[in-house]
């Protein structure tokens, strides 16, 4: 698969460079590609095309999309694996990988290897655009150890992962071992590291790049991290279910949408598009989800799509303005803050909820709401309290109350984690 990546990676770079309309005609066609083979070969969007009273064929255009019934993750949860992925995929030879479970319940999503592939190389165009070398080594920040590439054994795009579940200390041991050109991390992550660091005052950490994906990058972090690490960051912002959305550039006047890998909407509560400059929620299309199609489908996310030309040329459209991920710190007595990916990741786990928010009232008070699935137990609220006390200390006092559901915030997110403890970033 390295001749096919090589040339998807070079036709990506060269095109990014195209004018906004060169790329919406390359996005058309790839959509009403996309659509026919979804409608074709997946059970879920063939129902609901047909309940919508449309077929492929009426959908030529991006401005089409609006007849399409919106799909969010709870739509594709309570369905069976053959009802969503095309009936012609192996799923013993495809990738599984876990959405990050924002919404307390993580969804299954399935990559055929060229999906798999595709993916990379679109992540990649972000990464090379702004500055990162083939030969860079990176550090990066995972909850779990992916297995090495073969061309990391050629000395290309090496890379050590750091635990999230490391101490801080050891982190900072690690990066000072290796030394690394790159880190990579979620801001909560990196926030953490820089705190330590600067409240330490170490040195030995100066990576030339460091990318932050996965969260909500308020200033006040990015401004910390900077501070800390003595480089400036570049934010990323993507998903699970449909790879890289949209990336800064050196500019950093926004994020430049994919438009040759994704169509993003951003629509009201009724799925009608906003105008310029205002907020919407976004709503995505994966244009390479061939295994398990993304079709007009709810992140659960907001920002604002600008009409601005970025200074630095590229025709890929601005996207401003993104919220919508900022689960919060929870906070030990200490003043400790811990990252929501780590907790989210180590609960989530736990069998017997079919959702679950955690709440932390003050320092030493958490409440866990959890939806039960037909798998619950005694032993589900005894786990929830052992990781909790784990991850922030044995001075907890946490109830566990089991509801029928979990309201939306007022964005429209269901938050994993919501904190009422104000917190200090230095």
């Amino acid at each position: 698969m390295l001749l096919p990546s090589i040339l998807d990676l070079y036709k990506l770079r060269r095109q990014q460079w195209l004018e906004t309309r060169e790329l919406e005609e390359i996005q058309r066609k790839k959509l009403r590609g996309m659509i026919s083979h979804a409608y074709r070969k997946v059970a879920y969007y063939r129902r609901l095309f047909d309940s919508a009273g449309i077929g492929p064929e009426d959908i030529k255009t991006v401005d089409d999309l609006t007849r399409i019934p919106i799909t969010g993750r709870q739509d594709l949860q309570q369905l069976p694996r053959e009802d969503i992925v095309a009936k012609d995929v192996d799923l013993n030879q495809c990738k599984r990988l876990l959405t990050s479970g924002s919404s307390g319940k993580p969804l299954l999503v399935h990559l055929t290897r060229n999906d798999d592939n595709f993916y990379g190389v679109v992540w990649a165009r972000s990464f090379l655009e702004n500055g990162r070398r083939l030969w860079d080594r990176s550090a990066d920040f995972k909850f779990r150890f992916p297995p090495k590439y073969w061309f990391e054994r050629l000395g290309i795009w090496r890379k050590t992962i750091i635990s999230v579940l490391d101490d801080p200390i050891k982190k900072i041991e690690t990066l000072r071992r290796v030394r690394p050109d790159v880190i990579r991390g979620t801001p909560f992550e990196l926030v953490n590291l820089a705190r330590v660091v600067k409240q330490l005052g170490i040195d030995g950490i100066s990576p030339r790049l460091v990318f932050t994906m996965g969260s909500l990058l308020d200033e006040q972090s990015r401004a910390l991290i900077e501070s800390a690490l003595h480089t400036r960051v570049i934010d990323l912002y993507g998903a699970t279910e449909v790879g890289c959305i949209a990336w800064e550039c050196s500019a950093r006047r926004g994020y430049h949408i994919n438009i040759d890998t994704v169509v993003v909407e951003l629509t009201n509560d009724d799925g009608e598009p906003v105008g310029k400059g205002e907020r919407g929620k976004i709503v995505c299309t994966g244009l390479h989800s061939f295994a398990m199609p993304f079709i007009r489908y709810d992140l659960g996310d907001a920002a604002i799509v600008s009409d601005e030309k970025c200074p630095c040329g590229r025709g890929l459209p601005i996207l401003k303005g993104l919220e919508g991920r900022a689960d919060d710190f929870l906070v030990s007595a200490d003043g400790t803050l811990h990252s929501p990916s780590v907790i989210v990741n180590q609960i989530k786990l736990i069998v017997g909820m079919r959702q679950f928010r955690i709440i932390q009232d003050s320092e030493t008070k958490i409440t866990v709401q959890v939806v039960p699935d037909e798998n619950i137990s005694l032993e589900t609220t005894g786990k929830i309290k052992h990781t909790l006390k784990k991850i922030m200390g044995n001075d907890l006092n946490i109830q566990v109350e089991i509801v029928d559901a979990i309201p939306p915030d007022p964005t429209g997110k269901i938050r994993s984690l919501i904190s009422k403890v104000k917190k200090e970033f230095r």
